[in-house]
């Protein structure tokens, strides 16, 4: 009675599924496939557009993007694919899936290219760029992680492209050097702050590129401890910018920066001074320090400096050697 009661539910759950799978999937003679009902495409574009329009209006985002998906590639050539392709950039940047977003919309620019929604693109990819930007996407061993930054330069990129005398190019350029900076690509966002000054000279961005240039520089200055080269370009390029701003809080950030720079460029001499001093290479430490209180008195290695070569002229005069000249 058992082995027949199991017969029996086996038969019913067969049968059942068999029901199910005629109610479910159908031979299309167009397709020439077993499809899906509830996830075929409509007869007609229009319907197909209207059907995923409706999915995008009641916010069911993610579905909607796959419907207008679904138009363009069984629709290509209907008149509603440029509009079905803006609108799964759409429905992607609403449910948060920002790069998704901008492949469809500059999918819209490159294969439809007179499209009525090329500024309005535009803007867009130009909104998402700062919203990937912005990302908070954490760290790690003390940088910034790149994934969504880079993501952020290459959206700034195309949003030049498209329109290289757009009202967004000289802010999308703008933001390309501070994401470079953001992900401590200081030559590159150097580069690009400098692109700014020469392609867009009217900006109102000019003076603030300036500054964040030299800025770069001055961040790129303590990636060597051994190699002052970036040292002294950043004081050079800040020294410049101060010449040249009429921001008086930009010019006493620049001042500022230039006392940092000159006190990092005096500790480095000193450490080259106290190198010769440990070898008992005398005068090319008093060397040394003579450059820091000649070209750095300001800081706070100048009076280091002086005591040092105080010193050594004691220390040599006790052993009858060659006194140093004071300074």
């Amino acid at each position: 009675m058992k082995i027949l009661y199991i017969i029996i539910i086996l038969a019913a759950y067969i049968t059942l599924a068999s029901d199910l799978a005629h109610a479910f999937w159908i031979w299309t003679p167009r397709t020439q496939k077993l499809i899906n009902p509830k996830y075929a495409v409509k007869d007609t574009p229009e319907q197909q557009y209207d059907w995923a329009m409706s999915l995008y209006e009641s916010r069911d985002y993610n579905r909607a993007s796959e419907e207008f998906l679904r138009l363009i590639a069984n629709y290509e050539n209907s008149k509603l694919a440029p509009e079905a392709q803006f609108y799964a950039g759409k429905s992607y940047q609403k449910a948060g899936k920002y790069y998704p977003a901008f492949q469809n919309y500059q999918k819209v620019v490159d294969n439809y290219p007179y499209t009525k929604r090329v500024d309005e693109i535009i803007e867009l990819e130009y909104e998402l760029g700062e919203i990937l930007y912005n990302k908070n996407t954490g760290t790690l061993m003390g940088i910034e992680l790149m994934a969504d930054t880079e993501r952020a330069i290459e959206i700034f990129n195309k949003v030049i492209e498209n329109a290289p005398y757009s009202q967004f190019a000289d802010n999308a350029q703008f933001m390309i050097g501070l994401s470079y900076k953001k992900i401590q690509q200081y030559n590159e966002a150097i580069e690009a702050f400098q692109k700014l000054t020469q392609e867009y000279p009217t900006s109102d961005l000019v003076e603030r590129a300036k500054y964040e240039a030299a800025q770069c520089m001055y961040f790129y200055s303590f990636k060597s401890d051994y190699d002052q080269e970036p040292t002294d370009e950043a004081i050079d390029e800040f020294k410049r910018y101060t010449m040249e701003t009429r921001n008086k809080e930009l010019k006493r950030e620049a001042e500022q920066t230039i006392t940092l720079l000159k006190e990092k460029k005096a500790q480095s001499i000193f450490k080259s001074a106290e190198f010769y001093e440990k070898v008992k290479k005398y005068q090319s430490a008093v060397v040394y320090y003579k450059e820091i209180i000649k070209d750095y008195p300001d800081t706070s290695y100048a009076p280091l400096a002086k005591i040092r070569i105080e010193y050594i002229n004691i220390m040599l005069e006790k052993k009858g050697g060659k006194k140093n000249e004071k300074n």
